[in-house]
């Protein structure tokens, strides 16, 4: 997965449709690093999440599925990251992680009544079950949106570099939710008017 990072990070081959992701991700970085002496205990939890995120975005990148152990890893820090610093918020971020979940099931439900084919993994649900976790309910449809606006830049990179052949092929979801999930945590929710 090495290589694939490389490519990613200097916008060359199979890496080139997902660089304005993992470029975003990385401005996101230094945007929280600057504020590093306002986060106080939450600083540890958020520079575990982007290494994290990381290696679920390579690996979907690459594989076409979101492993289960970073996923459990990113689920335990972020329901014990609120358990510890914000305790009277940890029931609320679990009920935002199943709602995320199950908003995702129901949306790849959806899909592949309509389309016939599967469309959302399994995988994606559970990524956005963390974006439940770390971000709450307030957080869930920004998140959303951003996956959303990265994954349509990514298509269009990879249509004109000739990496997809028509707007019908699939491209994994998860690089997408990661960088939504990590943009919010930083900047927090977009904000409507």
């Amino acid at each position: 997965m090495a290589p694939l990072a490389r490519d990613i990070f200097l916008w060359r081959g199979d890496g080139r449709a997902f660089a304005p992701a993992a470029w975003a991700a990385a401005c996101a970085l230094l945007a929280l690093l600057g504020q590093w002496a306002d986060m106080g205990f939450f600083l540890v939890p958020s520079l575990m999440l982007l290494p994290a995120l990381g290696l679920i975005a390579l690996y979907d990148a690459r594989y076409f599925v979101i492993p289960d152990g970073p996923v459990l890893f990113l689920g335990l820090c972020g329901f014990g990251t609120f358990l510890i610093g914000a305790p009277q918020e940890a029931a609320t971020r679990l009920a935002a992680g199943a709602a995320g979940y199950a908003s995702m099931r129901l949306v790849a439900f959806a899909y592949e009544a309509l389309r016939g084919a599967p469309g959302v993994g399994e995988g994606d649900a559970k990524l956005y079950a963390l974006a439940g976790i770390w971000l709450g309910f307030a957080g869930l449809p920004s998140s959303l949106i951003y996956a959303v606006f990265s994954a349509l830049i990514s298509a269009f990179v990879a249509l004109r570099q000739g990496a997809l052949e028509n707007a019908r092929q699939p491209i994994p979801f998860g690089p997408h939710l990661a960088l939504g999930l990590w943009l919010v945590w930083v900047f927090g929710p977009l904000e409507a008017g």
